[in-house]
């Protein structure tokens, strides 16, 4: 018995010994901690570039906005232009017309007219 003793002693010896050391426990809680920090860093930078990705996406429609008003605007100056040209109206002033000189009579044709004499 005192042989099974001895050995369990050992064998708990080497089981407790062969176990992380303190400074084993203390890495193995730093890089688990940094870990959580760089995941929490790379979770901020996505939550800025969606962020600045929305703001890109809200500009683009403001400026497509502002280009379709703007261009209204200039068809709407075309449209009135040509509107102001159709309408637009010149009084000419006409003299009364002259009588017409009376016809000149139509000379004959000696051909076929017959000679009297």
């Amino acid at each position: 018995m005192k042989r099974l003793f001895a050995l369990l002693v050992v064998a708990g010896m080497c089981f407790v010994a062969c176990g992380p050391s303190a400074e084993e426990k203390a890495k193995e809680e730093k890089r688990i901690a940094d870990s959580i920090e760089a995941a929490k860093l790379e979770a901020d930078k996505a939550a800025a570039d969606a962020e600045a990705a929305r703001l890109e996406a809200e500009k683009r429609v403001a400026d497509s906005i502002e280009a379709a008003k703007v261009a209204a605007e200039q068809t709407s100056a075309k449209k009135t232009t040509a509107t102001k040209k159709t309408t637009t109206t010149q009084t000419v002033k006409t003299e009364p017309a002259k009588p017409a000189a009376p016809a000149a009579p139509a000379k004959k044709d000696k051909s076929t007219v017959k000679q009297t004499n």
